[in-house]
């Protein structure tokens, strides 16, 4: 037994011996940092060749006739869900509407390639009472720091003589400043 206790004794003073020691160490801080800049997000998508960015669109979808008024809302950049705003917590921001390509005398209009038209109005709100437009038609609003849906109402105004059949395009300017 006591050959035992001898061999036991040896193997660990052999292993304590091997292990390495070390003797100085160095300590520091590494400094790691993040820093979130003000401002907002939009989801939708970019035209990389023209420099454009497509937030959604509003779509009247087909109609026969303007005798009675047609209501639509904004869907995404990917046709559907809606425009959707990341804007940092506290941060008031506003979004502001132009008249689009072919305004006339502050009338939003939809156009067959120039020849004939067709006036619309986009709105803040469902009832379609608060016009949404620049400055101070633009939308104030305060980021949260999560995902913000963002509704445009449209509105093909009524009782307006129905022109020629074919597709009626408006490209509408929307900003985000902060």
């Amino acid at each position: 037994m006591k050959k035992l206790h001898i061999a036991i004794a040896a193997l660990l003073s052999s292993s304590v011996a091997m292990s390495p020691s070390f003797a100085s160490e160095i300590r520091g801080d590494v400094d790691v940092s993040l820093v979130i800049g003000e401002g907002c997000a939009v989801n939708g998508t970019a035209d990389a060749g023209a420099g454009i960015n497509k937030f959604g669109s509003v779509d009247f979808g087909e109609q026969s006739n303007l005798d009675l008024f047609i209501d639509a809302e904004s869907a995404g950049a990917a046709g559907a869900g809606s425009i959707e705003l990341t804007c940092n917590t506290s941060l008031a921001y506003s979004v502001a509407l132009d008249d689009g390509s072919n305004p006339q005398a502050g009338q939003r209009r939809v156009s067959r390639g120039g020849l004939d038209f067709v006036n619309y109005e986009l709105y803040q709100d469902a009832a379609r009472s608060v016009r949404w437009g620049e400055g101070p038609q633009s939308q104030a609003l305060t980021g949260t720091g999560a995902v913000q849906p963002l509704t445009i109402y449209g509105r093909v105004l009524a009782g307006q003589t129905t022109p020629a059949a074919g597709n009626y395009l408006d490209t509408v300017r929307m900003t985000i400043s902060w």
